[in-house]
Protein backbone atom coordinates (compact mmCIF):
# COMPACT_ATOMS: atom_id res chain seq x y z
CA UNK A 1 0.00 0.00 0.00
CA UNK A 2 1.23 3.48 -0.88
CA UNK A 3 0.47 6.59 1.18
CA UNK A 4 1.37 10.16 0.30
CA UNK A 5 1.24 13.76 1.44
CA UNK A 6 0.97 16.59 -1.07
CA UNK A 7 2.25 20.17 -0.92
CA UNK A 8 1.59 22.73 -3.67
CA UNK A 9 4.79 24.75 -4.15
CA UNK A 10 3.21 26.95 -6.81
CA UNK A 11 0.64 26.58 -9.55
CA UNK A 12 1.28 23.21 -11.31
CA UNK A 13 4.32 22.42 -9.14
CA UNK A 14 3.80 19.88 -6.34
CA UNK A 15 5.96 18.05 -3.83
CA UNK A 16 4.72 14.58 -2.88
CA UNK A 17 6.09 12.70 0.13
CA UNK A 18 5.36 9.07 -0.69
CA UNK A 19 5.59 6.21 1.80
CA UNK A 20 5.85 2.55 0.80
CA UNK A 21 4.76 0.28 3.67
CA UNK A 22 7.33 -1.80 5.57
CA UNK A 23 5.73 -5.09 4.50
CA UNK A 24 6.27 -4.24 0.83
CA UNK A 25 9.86 -3.17 1.51
CA UNK A 26 10.57 -6.43 3.38
CA UNK A 27 9.07 -8.50 0.59
CA UNK A 28 11.28 -6.79 -2.00
CA UNK A 29 14.28 -7.09 0.32
CA UNK A 30 13.79 -10.87 0.52
CA UNK A 31 13.88 -11.06 -3.30
CA UNK A 32 17.04 -8.90 -3.45
CA UNK A 33 18.89 -11.10 -0.94
CA UNK A 34 17.69 -14.26 -2.66
CA UNK A 35 18.95 -13.08 -6.08
CA UNK A 36 22.21 -11.83 -4.54
CA UNK A 37 22.88 -15.17 -2.82
CA UNK A 38 22.78 -16.88 -6.20
CA UNK A 39 25.24 -14.40 -7.73
CA UNK A 40 27.66 -13.56 -4.90
CA UNK A 41 30.37 -16.07 -3.95
CA UNK A 42 30.79 -16.33 -0.15
CA UNK A 43 33.92 -18.25 0.96
CA UNK A 44 33.02 -21.59 2.57
CA UNK A 45 29.49 -21.71 1.16
CA UNK A 46 27.92 -22.80 -2.08
CA UNK A 47 25.97 -20.14 -3.99
CA UNK A 48 22.53 -19.72 -2.49
CA UNK A 49 23.46 -21.44 0.79
CA UNK A 50 25.20 -18.68 2.80
CA UNK A 51 23.27 -17.54 5.92
CA UNK A 52 21.64 -14.10 5.63
CA UNK A 53 23.92 -12.48 8.26
CA UNK A 54 27.09 -13.65 6.49
CA UNK A 55 25.75 -12.78 3.03
CA UNK A 56 24.77 -9.33 4.26
CA UNK A 57 28.33 -8.69 5.47
CA UNK A 58 29.61 -9.38 1.95
CA UNK A 59 27.15 -7.02 0.27
CA UNK A 60 27.54 -3.27 -0.10
CA UNK A 61 24.68 -1.70 1.84
CA UNK A 62 24.42 1.14 -0.70
CA UNK A 63 23.79 -1.53 -3.32
CA UNK A 64 20.89 -2.89 -1.25
CA UNK A 65 19.39 0.56 -0.80
CA UNK A 66 19.78 1.39 -4.50
CA UNK A 67 18.10 -1.87 -5.46
CA UNK A 68 15.20 -1.17 -3.10
CA UNK A 69 14.73 2.30 -4.49
CA UNK A 70 15.06 1.16 -8.11
CA UNK A 71 12.57 -1.66 -7.59
CA UNK A 72 9.90 0.13 -5.54
CA UNK A 73 9.86 3.83 -6.44
CA UNK A 74 8.70 3.69 -10.12
CA UNK A 75 5.62 1.59 -9.33
CA UNK A 76 4.71 3.68 -6.25
CA UNK A 77 5.14 6.93 -8.18
CA UNK A 78 3.03 5.60 -11.05
CA UNK A 79 0.19 4.73 -8.66
CA UNK A 80 0.20 8.23 -7.13
CA UNK A 81 0.23 9.89 -10.55
CA UNK A 82 -2.70 7.73 -11.64
CA UNK A 83 -4.65 8.32 -8.43
CA UNK A 84 -4.06 12.08 -8.62
CA UNK A 85 -4.86 12.09 -12.36
CA UNK A 86 -1.70 14.08 -13.15
CA UNK A 87 -0.32 14.87 -16.60
CA UNK A 88 3.40 15.32 -16.08
CA UNK A 89 5.69 17.76 -17.83
CA UNK A 90 9.17 16.29 -17.76
CA UNK A 91 10.55 13.77 -15.28
CA UNK A 92 9.95 14.22 -11.49
CA UNK A 93 12.91 15.03 -9.23
CA UNK A 94 13.30 12.22 -6.68
CA UNK A 95 14.82 12.71 -3.22
CA UNK A 96 15.17 9.68 -0.91
CA UNK A 97 14.18 10.31 2.71
CA UNK A 98 14.33 6.86 4.37
CA UNK A 99 15.70 3.63 2.87
CA UNK A 100 16.41 1.24 5.71
CA UNK A 101 15.66 -2.38 6.53
CA UNK A 102 12.77 -2.80 8.91
CA UNK A 103 11.30 0.61 8.00
CA UNK A 104 8.93 1.97 5.34
CA UNK A 105 10.64 3.46 2.30
CA UNK A 106 9.98 7.20 2.14
CA UNK A 107 10.86 9.47 -0.77
CA UNK A 108 9.89 12.90 -2.08
CA UNK A 109 8.93 13.58 -5.69
CA UNK A 110 8.87 17.12 -7.07
CA UNK A 111 6.31 16.90 -9.85
CA UNK A 112 5.70 19.50 -12.53
CA UNK A 113 2.22 19.13 -13.93
CA UNK A 114 1.59 20.16 -17.51
CA UNK A 115 -0.05 23.60 -17.24
CA UNK A 116 -3.71 23.83 -18.18
CA UNK A 117 -4.17 25.96 -21.28
CA UNK A 118 -7.35 27.75 -22.29
CA UNK A 119 -7.17 28.52 -25.99
CA UNK A 120 -8.49 31.76 -27.39
CA UNK A 121 -11.34 31.61 -29.90
CA UNK A 122 -9.81 31.80 -33.37
CA UNK A 123 -12.88 33.68 -34.62
CA UNK A 124 -11.85 36.56 -32.33
CA UNK A 125 -8.40 36.79 -33.94
CA UNK A 126 -7.75 38.99 -36.95
CA UNK A 127 -4.44 39.18 -38.79
CA UNK A 128 -3.31 41.96 -41.10
CA UNK A 129 -2.54 41.28 -44.74
CA UNK A 130 -0.20 43.91 -46.13
CA UNK A 131 0.17 44.83 -49.76
CA UNK A 132 3.81 45.45 -50.66
CA UNK A 133 4.40 47.34 -53.91
CA UNK A 134 7.56 46.97 -55.93
CA UNK A 135 8.94 50.29 -57.23
CA UNK A 136 11.03 50.81 -60.36
CA UNK A 137 13.88 51.81 -58.07
CA UNK A 138 13.62 48.43 -56.28
CA UNK A 139 13.94 46.65 -59.62
CA UNK A 140 16.98 48.74 -60.61
CA UNK A 141 18.61 48.16 -57.22
CA UNK A 142 18.09 44.41 -57.55
CA UNK A 143 19.60 44.39 -61.04
CA UNK A 144 22.54 46.38 -59.73
CA UNK A 145 23.01 43.73 -57.06
CA UNK A 146 22.96 41.00 -59.72
CA UNK A 147 25.62 42.90 -61.66
CA UNK A 148 27.84 43.23 -58.58
CA UNK A 149 27.45 39.56 -57.70
CA UNK A 150 28.84 38.65 -61.15
CA UNK A 151 31.70 41.12 -61.02
CA UNK A 152 35.33 39.98 -61.17
CA UNK A 153 38.18 41.11 -58.93
CA UNK A 154 41.05 42.60 -60.94
CA UNK A 155 44.33 44.04 -59.74
CA UNK A 156 44.76 47.80 -59.77
CA UNK A 157 48.10 49.10 -60.95
CA UNK A 158 49.43 52.34 -59.42
CA UNK A 159 46.07 53.69 -58.29
CA UNK A 160 45.34 54.31 -54.58
CA UNK A 161 42.94 52.25 -52.46
CA UNK A 162 39.30 53.34 -52.61
CA UNK A 163 36.28 52.30 -50.57
CA UNK A 164 35.13 48.86 -51.68
CA UNK A 165 38.56 47.68 -52.84
CA UNK A 166 39.97 44.39 -51.60
CA UNK A 167 43.42 45.05 -50.12
CA UNK A 168 46.08 42.50 -49.28
CA UNK A 169 48.52 43.63 -46.60
CA UNK A 170 51.61 42.10 -45.03
CA UNK A 171 52.15 42.24 -41.28
CA UNK A 172 55.53 40.85 -40.28
CA UNK A 173 55.67 37.57 -42.24
CA UNK A 174 51.93 36.98 -42.65
CA UNK A 175 49.45 38.23 -45.29
CA UNK A 176 45.91 39.39 -44.61
CA UNK A 177 43.00 40.57 -46.79
CA UNK A 178 40.77 43.48 -45.79
CA UNK A 179 37.86 45.27 -47.45
CA UNK A 180 38.53 49.01 -47.57
CA UNK A 181 35.71 50.91 -45.85
CA UNK A 182 35.18 54.04 -43.77
CA UNK A 183 34.79 53.63 -40.01
CA UNK A 184 34.10 55.92 -37.07
CA UNK A 185 37.38 54.64 -35.63
CA UNK A 186 40.12 56.27 -37.71
CA UNK A 187 42.76 53.77 -36.55
CA UNK A 188 41.20 50.52 -37.82
CA UNK A 189 42.92 48.75 -40.72
CA UNK A 190 39.95 48.86 -43.12
CA UNK A 191 40.02 52.68 -42.97
CA UNK A 192 43.78 53.27 -42.72
CA UNK A 193 44.45 51.53 -46.06
CA UNK A 194 42.28 54.04 -47.98
CA UNK A 195 44.45 56.32 -50.11
CA UNK A 196 47.53 54.10 -50.00
CA UNK A 197 49.17 52.59 -53.08
CA UNK A 198 50.89 49.25 -53.56
CA UNK A 199 54.16 48.88 -51.59
CA UNK A 200 53.28 51.82 -49.33
CA UNK A 201 53.29 51.34 -45.57
CA UNK A 202 51.04 52.41 -42.74
CA UNK A 203 50.12 51.85 -39.10
CA UNK A 204 46.90 50.77 -37.44
CA UNK A 205 45.74 49.94 -33.93
CA UNK A 206 44.22 46.43 -33.38
CA UNK A 207 40.77 46.40 -31.77
CA UNK A 208 41.21 43.14 -29.82
CA UNK A 209 43.50 43.72 -26.84
CA UNK A 210 43.89 42.50 -23.29
CA UNK A 211 41.47 44.04 -20.81
CA UNK A 212 42.46 47.53 -19.63
CA UNK A 213 45.61 47.46 -21.78
CA UNK A 214 45.95 49.98 -24.64
CA UNK A 215 46.70 48.46 -28.05
CA UNK A 216 50.06 49.10 -29.65
CA UNK A 217 50.26 50.32 -33.25
CA UNK A 218 51.14 47.71 -35.86
CA UNK A 219 53.09 48.33 -39.08
CA UNK A 220 51.83 46.94 -42.38
CA UNK A 221 52.67 47.07 -46.08
CA UNK A 222 50.16 47.11 -48.95
CA UNK A 223 51.15 44.31 -51.35
CA UNK A 224 48.08 44.08 -53.60
CA UNK A 225 44.97 46.12 -54.44
CA UNK A 226 41.97 44.53 -56.14
CA UNK A 227 38.97 46.35 -57.57
CA UNK A 228 35.77 44.65 -58.57
CA UNK A 229 34.86 45.26 -62.20
CA UNK A 230 31.12 45.34 -62.68
CA UNK A 231 29.93 43.86 -66.01
CA UNK A 232 27.94 46.08 -68.37
CA UNK A 233 24.26 45.46 -68.97
CA UNK A 234 24.78 44.33 -72.54
CA UNK A 235 23.61 41.42 -74.67
CA UNK A 236 26.51 39.21 -73.54
CA UNK A 237 25.66 39.75 -69.86
CA UNK A 238 21.94 38.99 -70.46
CA UNK A 239 22.80 35.79 -72.34
CA UNK A 240 25.10 34.59 -69.55
CA UNK A 241 22.44 35.41 -66.99
CA UNK A 242 19.59 33.69 -68.82
CA UNK A 243 19.55 32.72 -72.52
CA UNK A 244 15.82 33.52 -72.63
CA UNK A 245 16.46 37.21 -71.91
CA UNK A 246 16.38 39.18 -75.16
CA UNK A 247 16.53 42.72 -73.82
CA UNK A 248 17.03 44.82 -70.71
CA UNK A 249 13.25 45.19 -70.51
CA UNK A 250 12.99 41.40 -70.28
CA UNK A 251 15.43 41.46 -67.36
CA UNK A 252 13.44 44.20 -65.64
CA UNK A 253 10.22 42.23 -66.12
CA UNK A 254 11.71 39.00 -64.76
CA UNK A 255 13.27 40.86 -61.83
CA UNK A 256 9.96 42.55 -60.99
CA UNK A 257 8.14 39.21 -61.08
CA UNK A 258 10.76 37.70 -58.79
CA UNK A 259 10.53 40.61 -56.32
CA UNK A 260 6.73 40.49 -56.31
CA UNK A 261 6.80 36.76 -55.53
CA UNK A 262 9.34 37.46 -52.77
CA UNK A 263 7.06 40.18 -51.34
CA UNK A 264 4.06 37.82 -51.40
CA UNK A 265 6.07 35.22 -49.47
CA UNK A 266 7.07 37.84 -46.90
CA UNK A 267 3.45 38.86 -46.39
CA UNK A 268 2.41 35.22 -45.99
CA UNK A 269 5.14 34.53 -43.43
CA UNK A 270 4.18 37.64 -41.44
CA UNK A 271 0.52 36.61 -41.40
CA UNK A 272 1.51 33.18 -40.08
CA UNK A 273 3.68 34.68 -37.33
CA UNK A 274 0.97 37.18 -36.40
CA UNK A 275 -1.71 34.47 -36.21
CA UNK A 276 0.37 32.31 -33.85
CA UNK A 277 1.47 35.31 -31.80
CA UNK A 278 -2.12 36.55 -31.33
CA UNK A 279 -3.34 33.06 -30.42
CA UNK A 280 -0.61 32.80 -27.78
CA UNK A 281 -1.26 36.29 -26.44
CA UNK A 282 -5.03 35.85 -26.14
CA UNK A 283 -4.87 32.30 -24.69
CA UNK A 284 -4.56 31.68 -20.95
CA UNK A 285 -1.80 29.56 -19.41
CA UNK A 286 0.05 29.79 -16.10
CA UNK A 287 3.71 28.91 -16.67
CA UNK A 288 5.47 27.66 -13.50
CA UNK A 289 8.35 29.89 -12.41
CA UNK A 290 10.72 26.91 -12.25
CA UNK A 291 10.32 26.51 -16.01
CA UNK A 292 10.81 30.22 -16.61
CA UNK A 293 13.96 30.15 -14.46
CA UNK A 294 15.36 27.23 -16.42
CA UNK A 295 14.58 28.74 -19.83
CA UNK A 296 15.95 32.15 -18.80
CA UNK A 297 19.24 30.58 -17.71
CA UNK A 298 19.41 28.63 -20.98
CA UNK A 299 18.89 31.77 -23.06
CA UNK A 300 21.45 33.79 -21.09
CA UNK A 301 24.03 31.00 -21.38
CA UNK A 302 23.43 30.88 -25.13
CA UNK A 303 23.77 34.66 -25.39
CA UNK A 304 27.06 34.68 -23.47
CA UNK A 305 28.40 31.89 -25.68
CA UNK A 306 27.40 33.89 -28.76
CA UNK A 307 29.14 37.13 -27.74
CA UNK A 308 32.22 35.22 -26.60
CA UNK A 309 32.60 33.93 -30.15
CA UNK A 310 32.90 37.57 -31.18
CA UNK A 311 35.66 38.05 -28.61
CA UNK A 312 33.51 39.90 -26.07
CA UNK A 313 32.79 39.19 -22.43
CA UNK A 314 29.46 39.81 -20.73
CA UNK A 315 31.12 42.49 -18.58
CA UNK A 316 32.39 44.29 -21.68
CA UNK A 317 28.97 44.03 -23.34
CA UNK A 318 27.28 45.58 -20.29
CA UNK A 319 29.86 48.37 -20.29
CA UNK A 320 29.35 49.16 -24.00
CA UNK A 321 25.54 49.01 -23.83
CA UNK A 322 25.41 50.84 -20.48
CA UNK A 323 23.27 48.16 -18.87
CA UNK A 324 23.51 45.71 -15.96
CA UNK A 325 22.90 41.99 -15.48
CA UNK A 326 19.56 42.60 -13.76
CA UNK A 327 18.21 44.38 -16.85
CA UNK A 328 19.56 41.70 -19.19
CA UNK A 329 18.03 38.95 -17.06
CA UNK A 330 14.69 40.77 -16.97
CA UNK A 331 14.57 41.01 -20.77
CA UNK A 332 15.50 37.36 -21.21
CA UNK A 333 12.90 36.38 -18.62
CA UNK A 334 10.21 38.12 -20.68
CA UNK A 335 11.37 36.23 -23.76
CA UNK A 336 11.47 32.94 -21.84
CA UNK A 337 7.91 33.39 -20.56
CA UNK A 338 6.70 34.22 -24.07
CA UNK A 339 8.41 31.23 -25.70
CA UNK A 340 7.09 28.83 -23.06
CA UNK A 341 3.57 30.21 -23.30
CA UNK A 342 3.62 29.89 -27.08
CA UNK A 343 4.92 26.30 -26.78
CA UNK A 344 2.11 25.26 -24.41
CA UNK A 345 -0.53 26.97 -26.54
CA UNK A 346 0.62 25.20 -29.70
CA UNK A 347 0.79 21.86 -27.86
CA UNK A 348 -2.78 22.34 -26.62
CA UNK A 349 -3.93 23.36 -30.10
CA UNK A 350 -2.36 20.23 -31.59
CA UNK A 351 -3.98 17.98 -28.96
CA UNK A 352 -7.39 19.65 -29.18
CA UNK A 353 -7.49 19.51 -32.98
CA UNK A 354 -5.86 16.10 -33.35
CA UNK A 355 -2.96 17.45 -35.41
CA UNK A 356 0.11 15.25 -35.59
CA UNK A 357 2.76 14.07 -38.02
CA UNK A 358 2.50 10.48 -39.20
CA UNK A 359 5.10 8.07 -40.52
CA UNK A 360 3.91 8.57 -44.10
CA UNK A 361 4.33 12.35 -43.85
CA UNK A 362 7.84 11.92 -42.44
CA UNK A 363 8.73 9.63 -45.33
CA UNK A 364 7.40 12.20 -47.81
CA UNK A 365 9.46 14.92 -46.13
CA UNK A 366 12.61 12.79 -46.31
CA UNK A 367 11.91 12.13 -49.99
CA UNK A 368 11.75 15.90 -50.59
CA UNK A 369 15.05 16.35 -48.76
CA UNK A 370 16.58 13.53 -50.81
CA UNK A 371 15.46 15.13 -54.10
CA UNK A 372 16.74 18.53 -52.99
CA UNK A 373 20.14 17.22 -51.90
CA UNK A 374 20.61 14.54 -54.54
CA UNK A 375 20.84 11.75 -51.94
CA UNK A 376 19.01 8.48 -51.45
CA UNK A 377 16.11 8.49 -48.98
CA UNK A 378 17.77 5.86 -46.81
CA UNK A 379 20.95 7.97 -46.67
CA UNK A 380 18.92 11.00 -45.56
CA UNK A 381 17.26 8.91 -42.85
CA UNK A 382 20.60 7.59 -41.58
CA UNK A 383 22.11 11.10 -41.46
CA UNK A 384 19.13 12.44 -39.50
CA UNK A 385 19.22 9.56 -37.03
CA UNK A 386 23.00 9.74 -36.63
CA UNK A 387 22.82 13.47 -35.77
CA UNK A 388 19.68 13.09 -33.59
CA UNK A 389 17.74 15.37 -35.93
CA UNK A 390 14.72 13.14 -36.62
CA UNK A 391 12.70 14.64 -33.75
CA UNK A 392 13.67 18.14 -34.87
CA UNK A 393 12.37 17.39 -38.37
CA UNK A 394 9.13 16.04 -36.95
CA UNK A 395 8.69 19.12 -34.74
CA UNK A 396 9.36 21.37 -37.74
CA UNK A 397 6.76 19.52 -39.82
CA UNK A 398 4.24 19.70 -36.97
CA UNK A 399 4.83 23.45 -36.59
CA UNK A 400 4.11 23.93 -40.29
CA UNK A 401 0.84 22.00 -40.05
CA UNK A 402 -0.25 23.89 -36.93
CA UNK A 403 0.50 27.31 -38.41
CA UNK A 404 -1.35 26.61 -41.66
CA UNK A 405 -4.36 25.26 -39.75
CA UNK A 406 -4.46 28.31 -37.48
CA UNK A 407 -4.12 30.75 -40.38
CA UNK A 408 -7.02 29.13 -42.23
CA UNK A 409 -9.34 29.68 -39.24
CA UNK A 410 -8.54 33.25 -38.18
CA UNK A 411 -9.96 36.34 -39.81
CA UNK A 412 -7.90 38.27 -42.37
CA UNK A 413 -8.00 42.04 -42.76
CA UNK A 414 -6.55 43.23 -46.05
CA UNK A 415 -4.97 46.65 -45.56
CA UNK A 416 -5.99 49.08 -48.26
CA UNK A 417 -2.93 51.35 -48.08
CA UNK A 418 0.00 49.71 -49.88
CA UNK A 419 3.52 50.05 -48.52
CA UNK A 420 6.93 49.86 -50.19
CA UNK A 421 9.90 47.68 -49.29
CA UNK A 422 11.51 50.34 -47.10
CA UNK A 423 8.29 50.75 -45.11
CA UNK A 424 8.01 46.96 -44.84
CA UNK A 425 11.50 46.67 -43.38
CA UNK A 426 10.60 49.31 -40.77
CA UNK A 427 7.69 47.21 -39.42
CA UNK A 428 8.17 45.71 -36.00
CA UNK A 429 8.31 41.94 -35.73
CA UNK A 430 4.82 40.58 -34.85
CA UNK A 431 6.12 38.62 -31.87
CA UNK A 432 7.98 41.63 -30.45
CA UNK A 433 4.66 43.47 -30.44
CA UNK A 434 3.17 40.69 -28.28
CA UNK A 435 5.90 40.29 -25.64
CA UNK A 436 4.78 42.19 -22.58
Amino acid sequence: MVQFKKEEKEKHLYEYEITIEEEKVQEKLENIYKEASLRVAVPGFRKGKAPRAILKAHLNQNFIKDELARSLIPDALSKVIKEENLTLFGEPDIDLVTVEEGQPLVFKALILEKPQTTLANLEDIEVRKYKVVIRDSDVEKEIEGIQKSRGLWKEKEDLPVETGDMVKVKIEDKEYAVMASFSDDESVLSRVVIGLKRDETGKFRPQETEADKPAEEVDFTVIEIMKKEIPELNEEFLTQLNPELKSLDDLRLKTRESLEKWAEDLVQIRMEKEAVALLAKKSEVVVPSVLIDHETKHQIDHFIEHIQKDGMTLEKYMEITNTDFESIEKDFRKQALWQLKKMFVLQEYADKNGISVGKEEMNEEMERIAQRTGKEVEDVKQILEKNNKMDDLMDQKLQQKLILDILQKVKTKELEEPINIDQWKALEDPEEEMVE
